[in-house]
């Protein structure tokens, strides 16, 4: 089966055969949990700067046809990002705080230059790691997670 998508910059088409991809996998990826508008409101909820805001909004239009199906995969990938970070709250927030520690040391005069690109990457897997110790403590949210991942394995191509 065909999939094909076009860049939203560029303009550019890419085409993809994937043989063994099923109807009913084009159906897990077309199957939305939200509306268009409810995925509106929580990006309109979420803390950030509208910049950001308008770049998700931009990112929830993008879509791949695959076969003669237009998948909505910008929206999929949002809500499938949504949903990892209300199932683990501490490890999302150990990613964020990593990144931020990083970037923290990446702006001290003279040495931020030489340490932050060393350091910014270990604060974020440190980080991520205490939020994940947390988060896997219940050994439920590792199955969520893979059953989050599965829908995307056909793509792997």
């Amino acid at each position: 089966m065909n999939v094909r998508g076009i860049a939203s910059d560029t303009g550019d088409e890419m085409t993809l055969e994937l043989p063994d991809f099923s109807a009913e996998e084009i159906g897990q990826l077309s199957n939305l949990s939200l509306s268009s508008n409810e995925l509106k409101s929580k990006i309109d909820n979420l803390a950030i700067s509208a910049d950001a805001k308008v770049l998700l909004f931009q990112f929830a239009k993008q879509v791949v046809r695959v076969g003669e199906t237009v998948v909505k995969i910008g929206q999929k990938v949002l809500e499938t990002i949504l949903a990892v970070i209300k199932a683990y709250p501490h490890t999302s927030f150990g990613l964020v705080f990593g990144a931020v520690a990083g970037t923290l040391v990446g702006t001290i005069p003279m040495i931020g230059w030489v340490l932050g690109p060393l350091v910014t990457p270990i604060f974020i897997l440190f980080g991520m790691s205490v939020g994940a110790v947390m988060d896997i403590a219940d050994k439920a949210v590792e199955r969520r997670i893979k059953a989050s991942l599965a829908q995307y394995e056909p793509l792997r191509g």
